[in-house]
């Protein structure tokens, strides 16, 4: 489905929403970390080294280190069109040059997507600052607590864009029927060396994104209700 023209004012806009600062320190921090400790291990033999090649892997993988390039072009718009989530500013970016992708991006790679649900699709918006909400939306975006036959089975949740370190959240229940969810690359069965179950995905009625500017959220939100 293709995207409408953001030709309204927005009302709010935030880029790279998903920037707090504990994920852009771990992004940069742990796998520093590792290419040094590795590069001294080389080139030293010195097997003191290891210790910061193990840190570093552990920071990297548990501690949001490879999340950083993956959350980053996460965005949001408001505006008397409707609500936008995702890579927003990647595809205004594509669309001026005159760009198309050539392929159909992966599901895993959703934050570059673009979302869209006009307001007479959003069935009910919130900012939510609560940290036990948060941890709720979380699980549903990353299914934590999940046991590991249910992470091979499950699909990948469109809309759920959720961030490492998240202390506010735009959080949409849209009508499908009626937003625009962007198109991805098929399930393909994985080769023989990777294990588990073809990725596979399905749209989600609930939609979130980080955002780290809850108040004015809110505000634009409040300002565009009393208009309707």
């Amino acid at each position: 489905m293709n995207l409408p023209e953001m030709t309204e004012p927005a009302h709010y806009t935030e880029e790279r929403s998903a920037l707090r600062w504990p994920l852009v320190f771990h992004g940069f921090f742990w796998p520093l970390l590792l290419v040094a400790s590795f590069t001294a291990l080389a080139v030293t033999k010195n097997y003191v080294f290891m210790i910061g090649v193990i840190l570093g892997v552990f920071g990297s993988v548990s501690l949001g280190g490879l999340h950083l390039a993956e959350k980053r072009p996460i965005g949001i718009r408001v505006d008397s069109a409707g609500i936008w989530i995702g890579g927003i500013q990647r595809a205004e970016r594509m669309r001026a040059a005159g760009k198309t992708p050539a392929k159909l991006s992966r599901a895993g790679a959703q934050q570059r997507q673009v979302f869209f649900c006009p307001w007479d699709a959003v069935q009910r918006v919130e900012v939510i600052t609560e940290r036990k909400e948060i941890r709720k939306i979380a699980k549903l975006g990353e299914g934590v607590g999940a046991s590991r036959s249910e992470v091979a089975t499950r699909a990948i949740k469109l809309g759920l864009l959720t961030a490492p370190y998240m202390r506010a959240v735009l959080v949409l229940n849209v009508d499908l029927s009626a937003a625009i969810v962007p198109e991805f690359r098929p399930p393909v069965e994985r080769s023989f060396w990777k294990s588990g179950s073809p990725q596979r995905f399905a749209p989600s009625p609930i939609w979130c994104a980080p955002t780290r500017h809850p108040e004015q959220l809110r505000t634009a939100l409040a300002h565009l209700a009393r208009r309707a």
